[in-house]
């Protein structure tokens, strides 16, 4: 389902978030678990055991109250079912369809998704997937999203000789002392952090 709301379109940070935010809103709830690919949007460095995530990914989960656990590289067994998914979607869902834009495509997958897919009967438990949900998945999600999440900005940015960094088209003043030194900043639509070697300094 989150495939269809964004996530296999691009991999870019929002559309991942927009894709979980949708998945939140079609479920009625926030899993416990993610259980993502490598993306670069989610994982900064891959690895076997402790894989790092994206600051802004990690500041989402935990915004929303799930845990991130990203599959293993090279491990098909991670994501065997999900996979075999795929070839259903694509036979069921996209095949000789045609969308007028993505809204088009995504409220028809919402609605395939509840009538159609939800209403199979299942090769592996020989049940209905709809059922199944609503009587043991549902009951275990946590609350959805009252709002709309607000999506930070990360960025790197070298302090000019002007005592100025630019983020996203707008200059900000930063102590003089900082000439030539990398700060990190955070910013959304209210406040602009600005940090050096983790000390907030702006």
């Amino acid at each position: 389902v989150m495939g269809c709301y964004g996530i296999g379109v691009t991999r870019t940070l929002q559309a991942v978030i927009e894709g979980c935010e949708r998945a939140w809103e079609f479920f009625g709830g926030v899993f416990a678990v993610l259980i993502p690919d490598n993306m670069k949007a989610i994982v900064s460095e891959a690895d076997p055991v402790a894989p790092k995530l994206s600051d802004a990914f990690t500041e989402y989960a935990q915004s929303r109250g799930f845990e991130v656990d990203p599959a293993r590289i090279r491990a098909p067994t991670d994501k065997a079912r999900v996979e075999r998914s795929v070839s259903y979607v694509r036979a069921s869902f996209f095949a000789g369809e045609s969308f007028t834009d993505i809204a088009d495509a995504q409220a028809r997958a919402a609605r395939w998704c509840s009538e159609r897919a939800g209403l199979r009967l299942h090769g592996t438990t020989c049940r209905l997937p709809k059922e199944v949900f609503e009587a043991e998945e549902r009951p275990r999600l946590a609350p959805a999203p009252a709002g709309p999440y607000d999506l930070p900005l990360y960025a790197s940015c070298k302090v000019h000789r002007d005592h100025h960094i630019q983020v996203a088209c707008a200059l900000y003043s930063v102590p003089g002392c900082l000439i030539g030194r990398r700060v990190s900043v955070r910013a959304d639509s209210r406040l602009v952090r600005i940090s050096y070697q983790g000390r907030l300094v702006k």
